[in-house]
């Protein structure tokens, strides 16, 4: 009898044992720590292993880590999110990229590109924590691109560097050849404000400005720093700021479909905690960053006639809706409105 009491107790402890393993998420960024991409990942791995109690665990890749290198970059990521994972081990299930990159593949998220769309970072603290972008948004990420946002990122505006000259006045910009991520919107702001654009991916950039390829980049202060760009040749930073530097923490959604409810609470969770923890840390970071740039020799200017260039680039809104709307310029615009409604209130 107590030889069958003491197997009954082994083939529990092994049942028990089977069921408490971890499942590993696999989170990936081409950045390095400290950044905002890495930040927000951090978080969301310590998160997830406390609301799940250790069910979850993240095994975090990120550019400079040794023991978990970056896996490629945000492209390569952005697609290896999209694809299916049946059957497959040790993909990407979550990476942090930026909306311009995601974009390209998502190209609903475009909207979030429009030329001076947020006025502060607490408009877009309203977006993203509204029920329109973690449902509605979600909804269409899921359906046509098996992701989901199961957070939003927001860093600084995005300014521009350049190697050649002081730039504060919208002529000034006439000449430089600036790098922007390969999405339609960001090219067609600057192109509109008067530079030559090269849209080129973001590891070729650091190399493409040092070697004079490209004068300047736009980024904002933490990302500036992270990179740096006066080792690039980066001499001035222009305060035009088109884009708030937003983005999403993506989840595989077939990844996210397999996991039990309570599970899932916790990804969404975790997701959303991470993201706002995020935003504190980049609100106190932002003044360290700038000084960074200018114990580092950059000089930091403001622009001089700002509606000019805002008013310069609204006309691309109304040409870019139907990228917005998947080909359907009516939704486009619509999704837009309802942006502005939230951001507004």
């Amino acid at each position: 009898m107590i030889r069958y009491f003491i197997f009954f107790c082994v083939l529990l402890i092994s049942s028990l044992s089977v069921k408490s393993a971890p499942v590993k998420i696999v989170c990936s960024t081409d950045n390095p720590k400290g950044s905002i991409h890495v930040v927000a990942l951090e978080k969301f791995g310590e998160l997830i292993a406390k609301y799940s109690n250790g069910r979850l665990i993240a095994e975090i890749h990120f550019r400079g880590n040794e023991e978990f290198p970056a896996i490629m970059g945000e492209e390569v990521n952005m697609n290896m999110m999209m694809t299916s994972h049946s059957g497959v081990h040790n993909r990407v299930h979550v990476t942090a990229i930026a909306s311009g990159n995601a974009s390209i593949k998502a190209s609903i998220l475009e909207f979030l590109m429009l030329p001076y769309i947020f006025e502060d970072k607490k408009s877009a603290m309203k977006l993203f924590r509204s029920k329109f972008m973690m449902e509605e948004i979600n909804e269409v990420l899921a359906r046509k691109h098996n992701i989901r946002a199961i957070g939003w990122l927001i860093g600084g505006f995005r300014h521009m560097t350049n190697s050649k000259k002081p730039v504060q006045r919208l002529e000034d910009i006439q000449g430089l050849v600036i790098r922007t991520p390969r999405n339609r919107l960001m090219r067609d702001t600057y192109m509109t404000l008067g530079a030559e654009v090269i849209p080129l991916n973001w590891e070729l950039t650091f190399e493409a400005l040092k070697k004079g390829e490209i004068d300047g980049q736009e980024n904002p202060y933490s990302v500036i720093a992270d990179s740096k760009f006066w080792d690039a040749n980066q001499k001035y930073v222009t305060n035009n700021g088109p884009f708030l530097w937003v983005g999403p923490i993506l989840m595989n959604e077939e990844f996210y479909q397999s996991l039990p409810d309570d599970l899932k609470n916790v990804v969404r969770k975790s997701g959303r905690e991470a993201a706002e923890y995020e935003w504190e840390w980049e609100n106190k970071k932002n003044n360290e960053f700038k000084a960074i740039l200018l114990n580092n020799n950059m000089k930091i200017l403001d622009l001089e006639d700002k509606q000019r260039w805002v008013d310069a680039t609204k006309p691309l809104w109304e040409k870019h809706y139907k990228f917005i709307g998947y080909g359907d310029e009516a939704k486009g615009k619509k999704i837009v409105e309802n942006v502005l409604i939230i951001t507004n209130q």
